[in-house]
């Protein structure tokens, strides 16, 4: 396979992970949409997320994630109802704390971020390639008045496409926050460098930073199987976990992810850009996916929200825009 694939084929790559749960061919299945792009969704909504529920309802998809074909379901469950909340709520939080009005979402799936964003009154523009950014923005119109839909939009982006993210950055005039859930584990070294790249580009241009929980999604997982299930069995529920979305990729998480933090702070330096980490909350925070848990779990949740699994990205400076 070649390595220099474009990003928005990585998304056709995935397209069949609903077709292995279901067992029916791709030929009778195939649909011009990343069924990846339903993940997020289907994990918030089951965590209790409004704005998942409600948008999820604007798919009229009955089964976004067909569970019942997913080993070890119940187990899996907790904690990537967990996983996928806690680094949805912790960069709206940063979004809104740091009085952002841009946002620039990398990658972005069905993510209700866009419903969120606007109704708090801050620009949403979600990059995906052009399928998911047909259906998205089909899903936005039946849950946003009209006022809203100025706010949020989905357009079509390469995430390794330069011209085509700095043409969705500069549908937002001044500075951007930039978001990622979930893309860096699915590209190689030479594509996430890409990427950095043109994410430095838009921060030059227009001033702002770049957010992400991707390069700690490792360990981000398996502290929330900690909280579920306690140390002794947290690497076996990670594993299950990420083997869902190895087996149809053909990818091994574990070799695309760096060895460590440091390693993964000089790679993204030699991109010239400047990292600093910080907590996955900056306040007191109640997660609808806390429901359930028992005293030591909330206890080993509550050590988790103060961890500093949030990535923060900015560069040195900020050209004039042309």
């Amino acid at each position: 396979m070649d390595k220099r694939l474009p990003v928005r084929w990585l998304s056709v790559l995935v397209l069949g992970l609903f077709l292995l749960f279901s067992g029916k061919s791709w030929a009778a299945e195939f649909e011009p949409v990343s069924y990846t792009a339903y993940t997020s969704l289907f994990w918030l909504k089951e965590a209790g997320v409004p704005e998942a529920a409600e948008y999820a309802r604007a798919t009229g998809k009955q089964d976004l994630l067909l569970t019942g074909k997913i080993k070890n379901f119940y187990t899996l469950q907790p904690v990537n109802m967990l996983y996928h909340e806690m680094r949805y709520a912790a960069l709206n939080q940063y979004i809104q704390q740091n009085g952002y009005t841009n946002v620039l979402d990398i990658a972005c799936g069905f993510s209700s971020r866009g419903l969120y964003m606007a109704r708090h009154g801050i620009r949403f523009v979600g990059a995906e390639f052009p399928a998911v950014a047909a259906y998205g923005n089909n899903y936005l119109k039946k849950c946003l008045t009209p006022a809203e839909r100025k706010l949020a939009s989905y357009e079509a982006a390469d995430a390794t496409d330069k011209e085509q993210l700095m043409a969705a950055a500069d549908l937002m005039p001044g500075p951007v926050c930039i978001t990622m859930d979930g893309l860096m584990m699915y590209l190689t070294h030479e594509q996430q460098a890409s990427v950095l790249q043109n994410i430095k580009a838009i921060l030059q241009k227009h001033g702002g930073c770049y957010i992400t929980t991707d390069f700690s999604a490792r360990d981000f997982v398996m502290d929330a199987s900690k909280v579920v299930y306690g140390e002794k069995d947290a690497r076996k529920v990670y594993r299950e976990s990420a083997k869902v979305y190895e087996d149809i990729a053909d990818a091994d998480f574990d070799e695309k992810f760096f060895a460590n933090d440091e390693e993964a702070t000089r790679f993204i330096t030699a991109q010239g850009l400047k990292v600093q980490r910080i907590p996955l909350f900056s306040q007191p925070t109640t997660l609808y996916s806390e429901k359930g848990l028992d005293k030591q779990q909330l206890q080993r949740l509550d050590n988790m929200k103060n961890a500093k699994i949030v990535w923060l990205i900015t560069c040195e400076s900020k050209m004039l825009a042309e």
